[in-house]
């Protein structure tokens, strides 16, 4: 079956990741030793890898045996948290998932155990569009969240994110990726595809 080469080669472990070395090896220590927080709030552009480096991060920490930090990627938490089969890792765009009813049934939904797996993990991208009531309802399990929880907060716009939020969270700023790294990642890909790529004279 044809996959998109963008879901083909999405990054799969940290050590895939490029360009934010930075992160990676301090989600992957946190991972290794267990010291892991409770919410992050992942800040940068587009296309920087904020979405993929949660998704990585919640396989890593339900991975049944994690490879110095990274997820193995073949564990049945793993794999069930990759194909979605696994209802305890949650994706949320708060783009269209905006008020506080939203919030209030994540919330109620929240407290109760994983079924699955060892954490219940949360991803709501863009979560500087949440309303300020739906800010207020997510402090309140962010302030005193249970054992079994991990929410990831990804923005693009960090200067719309509440304080009372921002305060609770380990915060990790992601950076425009090189244009030399971008390159050569596009030059491995269209080597392993088998395409030719013509270089314009700079």
């Amino acid at each position: 079956m044809y996959q998109a080469l963008y879901r083909k080669w999405r990054p799969q472990s940290f050590d895939d990741v490029i360009g934010q070395k930075h992160i990676t090896e301090t989600l992957k220590n946190q991972v290794r030793t267990g010291r892991l927080s409770h919410a992050y709030l992942f800040i940068g552009t587009r296309g920087t890898g904020k979405t993929t480096c949660a998704r990585i991060l919640a396989r890593a920490v339900n991975c049944e045996h994690p490879v110095d930090g990274n997820p193995c990627g073949e564990c049945a938490a793993c794999r069930g948290i990759a194909d979605g089969s696994i209802l305890d890792v949650v994706e949320l765009d708060a783009a269209s998932n905006n008020g506080v009813d939203n919030v209030r049934a994540l919330r109620e939904e929240a407290v109760f155990s994983p079924a699955a797996v060892k954490k219940r993990v949360y991803i709501i991208d863009e979560v500087h569009m949440l309303s300020p009531s739906a800010f207020n309802a997510l402090l309140k399990i962010i302030e005193e969240p249970p054992e079994h929880l991990i929410f990831i907060l990804a923005t693009t716009e960090l200067q719309k994110v509440p304080a009372t939020i921002l305060s609770r969270c380990q915060r990790h700023s992601f950076r425009r990726i090189e244009t030399k790294e971008l390159a050569d990642y596009v030059e491995h890909i269209a080597a392993e595809e088998h395409f030719d790529i013509v270089r314009r004279p700079s």
